[in-house]
Parts: structure tokens; sequence; C-alpha cells
């Protein structure tokens, strides 16, 4: 429900029905698929400047909107974040307080350059970037589903299977991308606390179920089964990621060879 798409979900109102209504009606069904993909679409774009609206149930399983940062957005905080870290303080006093003192200033510089490059650029860029991604997915996938809805639909036995399919491909695709690097799942598993002395993966494992004082964790139920398959699904990311580097290196080794 993070995204537009899914038979039970209406992103655009914030809402959720067991059995949507009217489903047999064959404009209906076609309608909800072109307002999924359109939804998708205005989000990558939505993405690409400021960020775009996410939907999560809470502890008391309400639906709430929450907010991914855009890449623009991302950008403009790095360069911000960026300029107060080389000017020890002096820009940027609007948003933060003014570090008092040499040890102030520099602390100040140091924090906020690791803001700048692990929250802004690595964080934030990269995370719009696959966010985008994920978008033009799920938009190509809501329109696959326009087929099917306007042939087998039109049978109570081919909406059902229709349903089951796309609304559990789309699980899929938010899963995939979010194990990915970059994905907010990977990130989640290669989070560590230095404060706690824990490394990345035993502090994602660690966590409690709710945990909304870190927003990669306020808007998901970290359940065992979720830590579970984040973790398998980003450590094989990971691998597949370093044996594609590997290959690629090994490739450009061999074509720089001369006979």
């Amino acid at each position: 429900m993070r995204n537009p798409g899914g038979d039970c979900y209406d992103h655009a109102r914030a809402t959720a029905q067991s059995f949507p209504e009217n489903q047999e009606n064959f404009t209906v069904r076609l309608r909800k698929d072109l307002s999924d993909a359109a939804g998708n679409i205005r989000s990558f774009f939505q993405n690409l400047f400021m960020g775009s609206k996410i939907l999560y149930r809470d502890e008391d399983n309400q639906i709430r909107e929450g907010k991914q940062r855009g890449l623009v957005r991302s950008l403009s905080d790095f360069l911000r974040n960026l300029g107060s870290a080389l000017t020890l303080g002096l820009l940027g006093k609007g948003r933060d307080a003014s570090p008092k003192g040499v040890a102030g200033r520099v602390g100040h510089a140091l924090g906020k350059l690791r803001e700048a490059l692990l929250g802004d650029l690595v964080g934030g860029v990269s995370g719009s970037i696959n966010h985008m991604g994920k978008n033009l997915l799920l938009a190509g996938w809501n329109l696959m589903e326009v087929v099917p809805d306007a042939t087998i639909g039109n049978f109570d036995s081919g909406r059902k299977l229709t349903t089951a399919v796309f609304d559990n491909g789309q699980v899929l695709v938010e899963y995939i991308t979010d194990v990915l690097p970059s994905g907010d799942a990977w990130f989640r598993v290669h989070a560590g606390s230095l404060r706690e002395l824990k490394p990345p993966v035993l502090y994602n494992l660690s966590r409690p179920e709710r945990y909304p004082q870190d927003m990669r964790w306020g808007t998901i139920r970290n359940t065992r089964f979720r830590k579970s398959i984040e973790t398998v699904g980003a450590l094989l990311a990971d691998a597949a990621a370093m044996a594609l580097v590997g290959q690629t290196g090994t490739s450009s080794g061999d074509s720089n060879r001369t006979p």
C-alpha cells in the first residue's frame, strides 16, 4: 500500500477495502488500473523533485501518510549541509543553532559533513533514484493489468486470479527494489550503531517491531519475518553486486591485454 496499486487500496483517498466495490464493472476495473499507473508516474516526478507521498499502517493499524525525499530536495540539502560544514557553521544559520568556540565549530563541521555525505548523498540521492525506478516499474505493472482485467476479468474466477497475480506481483516488485543497494530495506540491513556497539545486520535484527525514533523504521512493522527476508535479500544483492563488479573488472583487464 506504500505506492499506488492493489485492488483493495485507494492510494489517493488513503483507504482500504477488504472487498472492493463494483469490481464486476468493466469500466471500474480499467479506471483503477489506469489511475494506479498515473499515480506511480506522478510519484516518479515528485521523487525527481521534492518527494512523494507514501502510505503505511501505524501501531493501531490506522492508515497514515508519510513522505519520501526527492532527488532535487536531497541535492539541495547536500549543498546546504556541505556549505555549513566547509564554513564551520557560518552558512545555514537560519536552521541550526550557531556553534560556539573552535571545538564547537569543528564538531559542527564534522557532523554536517557526515549528514551531507551519508544522509543526503548516499541516503537521499541514491534512495530517491531507487524510488523513481520503483515508480516506473509499478506503473508498467499497473498497465499490464489492463489486459487481463479487460478479458478474463469479466468472469469471477478470472477477477480473483488477476487480483492474486498482480497484487502479489506488486509486493514482489516492492520487495526486490527495497533490498537492492540504495533501497529502503538495504539501508536498514546495513545500518549500524557505534553508540550501541552493534554492526550492520545485527543492529537491524535487534530493533523492536515498532521503532518510530528512526525514520528508516518509522513506517514499517519490523517483524521477525520481515527482518529475515530483508536481511537475506540485501545480502544476496550485495553478493550479486560484488560478483558483477568482479566480472566487469576481469572483462576490462582481459580487453586491455595485448596478444
